[in-house]
């Protein structure tokens, strides 16, 4: 039988280490992106691959906790089986059979397509960490196997920080899905050679060696067990409410999904690289920070504009947006894996320690992903969950001031921890949630919230309802009789889509519009009688809405003109549909603020083109507090054919809002009708200087756009 040399053994252990924990995260942008566009862009199909990520990532750790109950013999048998089982579902690019085909919930049908792509790959990958470092110490007398575990978080990390700053840019995600298969197969040689060693070596069986000592009872107690869940599940909740947060209001992208994900990785590695790195002194600063961190983040609903001086602004640009609440994430998972940390049993437990762990992280994703969209109505848990861990900072603080020697000084900081705590409690309670006055709507589903807010309901001539997505406006409507059929907000005549609306007026035939995003039917307004007007929305909660709420759709049917609803993705419906012969379609399907960029690609752009009369206009809104999306429609529609018009407005204080529309039109009567209306020359400036490329469904590079807001 081949001996290998045992100097080699550690090596091809951390090399393997770092292989599959790299492979581990980088599959999860990768694949995550490449269904995004099937199931509308929504921050939830991140939040339920994550689910997916996490329940398999558990389902490892637990086969490699049964797996080293069997003898040496078996476990390569079995381990060695599957790993070359996992190869055949390589490569791993999705079938587009699986895109949905109607309106049904998209979770199930989102797990159910992970598991036959990338399920038994990323199982076989799962389990490999905790493998790694049973196998590395019964082969190494004294090793310590927590450093493997930071060794597989610092892989992890590159992964993550590789893919929207080296990956995403250069190459589409089809040749990522190819490139990440043929790692893969490095992988599972490198692991098959790393399972013949310990094979091979199975007569040489080591115990853990004495100086390897237990940061914790020997024996676990089920408190020790219970805290192994509770505080990684705190964790995973705090990851997932953080992304959900940022993406519902900047962009759904994977930049907004490995950044915090990469802080989460980094504060395992600080606080399992070594105890010293954490030794409780977060705790300390942790109280009176996370006050501060919750207060920026919630900054743009105070009410303080009496007394806050007007160049003093907290939130410039969405950096500062970030900034905030990624540093309340980062301190709060620096207490979860922290407290961890200190809870770390002997190596003989290392996998059931693992198995527990993983297994929080997965209660915590199905918390955020299935419980908290049918427990709250808003997203509740991100508030939550920081008062939460900012409560867990305040009882280690008094767990540390119990301990004091001195009774005098014990009595004083128990008693200031628990007062400070009280009042941050109190504090952050208080501003965690909107205030719900005015609210005589509010509901949440799969691609986000929606609320209805009413003014003035006893007062005729002020009475007006707003419907919001997230912190945007999704639509308004004065009930007064000369404001109620007058189109609000984005939609005024004065607006890009009210010149395009105003231009169908002198057509003699009844006139064929497609919007997609239906908000709260405003659109509606300029339809005539024998008019057509085909509304697409994904969310099947938007359309009840509108009808029940506002009177803009119902006042259009009063009018004679034609009404259909389509619920499902827009791009699908309309992949699938003959062509509509549109004299307008208008885009604006924005959730928060955040941009569906499958709906703005140069393959989107075909299928509504030919979905278009040859005089017809494509107008898309851009309106958007943190992306310059007008240069790059531009180019898009250079390359698909179609002359523009942009066409901004500045908001005049009440009845309509800035806004900013490119319309894409090949009717010269149209475009020698209008001219464009352009922003500031300090706005001009900053686009002047975009140098992206055309977006397609395989490369887009939201990214690029995104930092030009810094400029």
């Amino acid at each position: 039988m081949i001996r290998f040399p045992l100097s080699l053994y550690p090596l091809v252990l951390s090399l393997l280490t770092l292989t599959s924990s790299f492979l581990l995260f980088q599959v999860q942008p990768v694949i995550s992106k490449f269904i995004l566009p099937w199931f509308g862009g929504s921050p939830s199909v991140w939040t339920t691959c994550m689910l997916f990520f996490q329940i398999v990532l558990f389902l490892g750790y637990a086969y490699a906790h049964l797996l080293g109950k069997l003898p040496r013999k078996a476990q390569a048998v079995l381990h060695a089986s599957l790993l070359l089982a996992s190869l055949v579902l390589l490569p791993i690019t999705p079938e587009e059979s699986w895109k949905p085909i109607g309106s049904d919930e998209p979770r199930a049908r989102i797990l159910m397509l992970l598991m036959m792509t990338v399920g038994l790959p990323y199982f076989v990958l799962s389990s490999t960490s905790p493998l790694v470092q049973v196998w590395f110490t019964r082969s190494a007398e004294g090793a310590n196997p927590w450093r493997l575990y930071a060794l597989s978080n610092i892989g992890s990390l590159v992964a993550l920080l590789s893919f929207p700053f080296f990956f995403e840019p250069r190459w589409d995600v089809v040749w990522l899905s190819k490139a990440w298969s043929g790692l893969f197969v490095f992988g599972i040689l490198l692991c098959l050679l790393a399972l013949w060693m310990d094979f091979e070596r199975g007569g040489r069986d080591q115990q853990v060696h004495p100086s390897i000592k237990s940061t914790a009872d020997d024996h676990p107690g089920l408190s020790s067990r219970l805290l192994w869940m509770v505080l990684p599940a705190m964790a995973s909740v705090v990851l997932l409410a953080a992304t959900n947060h940022v993406c519902q209001d900047v962009a759904v992208i994977p930049f907004m999904w490995v950044v915090p994900l990469s802080l989460y990785l980094v504060t395992f590695i600080i606080c399992f690289e070594h105890e010293r790195w954490y030794a409780r002194f977060p705790a300390l600063w942790a109280v009176p920070a996370l006050v501060v961190l919750f207060v920026t983040c919630t900054w743009e609903q105070l009410s303080i504009e009496s007394w806050w001086p007007d160049e003093l602004d907290l939130m410039p640009n969405y950096l500062f947006q970030l900034g905030w609440a990624f540093g309340a994430m980062f301190l709060a998972c620096m207490i979860c894996h922290g407290e961890l940390t200190r809870l770390k049993p002997s190596p003989k437990h290392l996998t059931s320690f693992y198995l527990h762990m993983s297994g929080g992280g997965a209660l915590g994703g199905l918390f955020v992903s299935l419980l908290a969209p049918r427990l709250f109505k808003r997203h509740s848990e991100w508030p939550g969950i920081l008062i939460a861990v900012f409560l867990l900072a305040c009882a280690v603080l008094l767990l540390l001031s119990w301990r004091v020697k001195s009774r005098a000084a014990k009595s004083a900081l128990v008693a200031m921890v628990g007062l400070v705590g009280t009042a941050g409690a109190h504090l952050m309670s208080q501003l965690g949630w909107k205030s719900t006055e005015g609210k005589i709507v509010m509901l949440r589903n799969f691609y986000g919230t929606l609320a209805v807010t009413e003014w003035n309901p006893d007062d005729p001539a002020s009475h007006s309802r707003e419907l919001s997505n997230g912190g945007i406006i999704h639509g308004q409507q004065n009930f007064a009789p000369q404001y109620r059929a007058e189109p609000a907000s984005y939609y005024g005549h004065e607006t890009g889509i009210g010149k395009a609306f105003d231009s169908l007026k002198s057509r003699p035939d009844a006139v064929q519009v497609g919007i997609v995003g239906m908000g709260a039917g405003t659109a509606a307004c300029y339809a005539r009688s024998g008019d057509r007007y085909r509304f697409y929305d994904i969310n099947p909660d938007v359309p009840p809405v509108a009808q029940k709420y506002f009177t803009y759709l119902p006042d259009l049917e009063k009018r004679g003109a034609k009404l259909e609803i389509v619920i499902s993705d827009a791009r699908l419906a309309l992949e699938r549909e003959e062509s509509q012969q549109f004299d307008l379609l208008l885009l604006d399907a924005f959730s928060g603020d955040s941009v569906p960029v499958h709906l703005l690609t140069r393959e989107a752009f075909e299928i509504y083109r030919r979905h278009m009369k040859p005089d017809g206009i494509i107008a898309v809104h851009v309106t958007n507090s943190y992306l310059r999306l007008a240069p790059l429609m531009v180019k898009t529609a250079a390359e698909v054919g179609y002359k523009t018009r942009r066409i901004t407005t500045e908001s005049d204080g009440g009845h309509h809002d800035s806004t900013d529309y490119v319309l894409f039109t090949n009717n010269e009567t149209f475009l020698s009708a209008t001219e464009d209306v352009l922003p500031d020359e300090h706005e001009l400036k900053k686009e002047s200087k975009v140098n992206a490329r055309v977006w397609t469904d395989k490369r887009h590079d939201l990214f690029q756009i995104l930092m030009m807001d810094l400029e």
